[in-house]
């Protein structure tokens, strides 16, 4: 037979058309069949659209449309199985079916359009995938924490969440870990298909939950520090959780805020990056060419041009901030200063929480100073700054790489995840040995004693903490760090359980009547240090810079940047190779307009 061919849209009026799949009813295992017709976005009747992560394309099955056979994929094939009724019809908007994906020009039109068409939506149905991993049970305890969410402004904490405390719940809660780990949290797309939705219902097999009493149970699970709560994973959710507030509040962010706050989530087309989250971006800049869906433009040239675009737009070089990709093989040819987007690294801005704004940096490097950019000509891709070579990289330490960690929680001891480094970075900044402020080594640069101005470094002087507690703080990590050393001596074939129990033994030994919790303030400014490495210069100041960092690159003040940046040479040109912090210059102690030159990064 032969297969389901799309009808193009109509030339007049096509910016409001879309396709409409209406799923015929059936049982479970009966063969799929539907029907697709053309439709006006402002006047089609009542429909959900699905989000779902697409899966494997390449395995293919056949359904009937419109009574022909058409392939799609084996993923989707299973998420409208469950969604079909027994006895009705349903209307619903699916992405892969409603949009011929083999058409550049409509893929382009249709993804520009997805702003009407999410928000149009009676509702969105998020699909997280099939059963597994005792899904229904994690689901049940979501639901549950979200009651107990319901009830917290009446009774004690203790009254309502003390239960989800009790090892009987282990179980359940680490079911309800593994759902947050599902692939559909780490889409780019999924971004705008939950901001724009009037209501979002969460579906996991044959259990659902509504996106609200989830989001409830996630941030309950994350604030209470229950059973396998994993901060860095749970700011997966908070991030699409607040651009939903957002959204729904009338904030609009910057193009660069959009692109660099959900650079985290993945996307199959590297292109998407950008398009995926096009519905997003403030109205005034919907007009620029460079933002408008097009499949015909390659990556490297999309990244480019937006690159070119934020910075004409923007009164500071915070792009070059965005953090750099450290291994593995980004967009070919792409120049260091554009930022590579298909880097889904979890690496915050300096200073600030992972989830937060690249645009809230507080530092002011260059002082007052703005921006005085150029381009190269055409058929160049460099990027014209005026800045000056302040300093040099002399040492760095061990880059704080989280995936080549050991465990961090040892049956409810956790050890913080910078104190694996902290030795390394001790060394590189010629640290005295703990416990002596005063009698340590020579005072730092600035005239405060050496490990005043480690600790300040390590949270980039941007806690409310007084330099008492920082102090106190230091002294923990200083232990933990202890703790760290031990385990590196321990056969790496010893069982877990017998490892747990050495690591509460060490704990209770060096946090004798001590107090071994750091505060939350310390330890959110902590998530700056995720993909850094401490570093000393030829002048002596210490400093965090990125992994990319070596000894001999040059530390530059950049004018209209906000924070120092670190660039290698290039025979006459630079590679920017991320930016950094450097304790005593981050307010414009190192700044001289006058001593500023035109530098080329390529």
């Amino acid at each position: 037979m032969e297969s389901y061919c799309y009808v193009p849209f109509g030339i007049e009026p096509e910016c409001n058309q879309f396709r409409i799949l209406t799923l015929l009813p059936g049982s479970r295992k009966q063969p799929l069949e539907c029907v697709l017709e053309h439709g006006d976005i402002g006047n089609s009747p009542p429909y959900e659209a699905i989000s779902y992560v697409w899966g494997n394309i390449r395995s293919k099955v056949d359904i009937v449309c419109n009574r022909k056979p058409l392939a799609i994929s084996v993923n989707l094939e299973g998420v409208l199985r469950h969604f079909r009724l027994l006895s009705d019809k349903r209307t619903l908007w699916v992405d892969a079916v409603c949009i011929n994906q083999n058409d550049d020009e409509e893929r382009g039109r249709q993804v520009g359009r997805m702003k009407d068409i999410y928000s149009k939506a009676m509702e969105v149905l998020i699909w997280l995938g099939e059963e597994g991993e005792d899904s229904n049970a994690g689901i049940a305890v979501a639901s549950d924490i979200a009651q107990a969410c319901h009830h917290f402004a009446e009774k004690p904490v203790q009254k309502y969440f003390g239960k989800f405390r009790n090892k009987s719940e282990f179980p359940r809660l680490e079911a309800f870990a593994k759902i947050i780990k599902r692939l559909w949290f780490t889409r780019v797309w999924v971004v705008q298909e939950l901001v724009l939705a009037t209501k979002a219902t969460v579906f996991c097999g044959n259990s659902s939950i509504s996106w609200t009493d989830l989001m409830n149970a996630i941030t309950a699970q994350d604030h209470l520090n229950l059973w396998l709560a994993d901060h860095e994973r749970n700011a997966y959710v908070f991030i699409l959780e607040r651009a939903r507030h957002e959204w729904k509040e009338g904030v609009r962010r910057s193009l660069l805020s959009i692109l660099f706050r959900y650079r985290i989530l993945d996307a199959t087309d590297p292109r998407d990056k950008i398009f995926g989250l096009n519905a997003l971006i403030r109205n005034e800049l919907s007009e620029v060419q460079a933002l408008r869906p097009d499949y015909n433009v390659n990556t490297t040239e999309l990244y480019t041009t937006v690159a070119k675009e934020i910075l004409n737009q923007s009164s500071d070089l915070n792009l070059l901030s965005v953090p750099r990709r450290l291994s593995g093989d980004g967009p070919k040819s792409l120049p260091s200063w554009v930022p590579d987007w298909t880097n889904t690294r979890l690496t915050a801005p300096l200073g600030l929480a992972n989830y937060s704004d690249i645009n809230e940096l507080a530092f002011s490097a260059s002082g007052s100073s703005t921006p005085q950019i150029e381009f190269g000509d055409v058929n160049s891709s460099s990027l014209g700054v005026q800045g000056c070579c302040v300093d040099r990289i002399a040492a760095v330490g061990t880059v704080l790489r989280l995936e080549n960690l050991p465990r961090t929680d040892y049956h409810g001891t956790r050890i913080p995840k910078c104190a694996f480094v902290l030795d390394s970075w001790s060394r590189v900044a010629k640290l005295g040995g703990p416990y002596f402020w005063s009698t340590g080594p020579e005072p730092y640069l600035t005239g405060e004693p050496m490990r005043d101005a480690f600790v300040q470094t390590l949270v980039t002087e941007s806690t409310n903490e007084s330099i008492e507690t920082l102090r106190q703080q230091l002294d923990i990590l200083e232990r933990n760090a202890s703790i760290t050393r031990w385990l590196n001596c321990l056969p790496k074939n010893l069982p877990d359980w017998l490892t747990d129990k050495a690591v509460y033994l060490a704990h209770a030994i060096l946090f004798s009547r001590r107090n071994d919790q750091m505060t939350l303030d310390f330890r959110i400014h902590l998530s700056s240090l995720a993909d850094r490495r401490g570093f000393r210069t030829d002048k002596g100041y210490i400093g965090l810079g990125s992994a990319l960092a070596e000894a001999g690159d040059q530390i530059v003040v950049v004018k209209g940047a906000k924070v120092p940046l670190i660039f290698r040479p290039a025979g006459s040109q630079w590679m920017l190779q991320g930016d950094c912090f450097v304790k005593g210059i981050m307010q414009g102690q190192a700044y001289r307009e006058h001593e500023t030159s035109q530098m080329w990064i390529v």
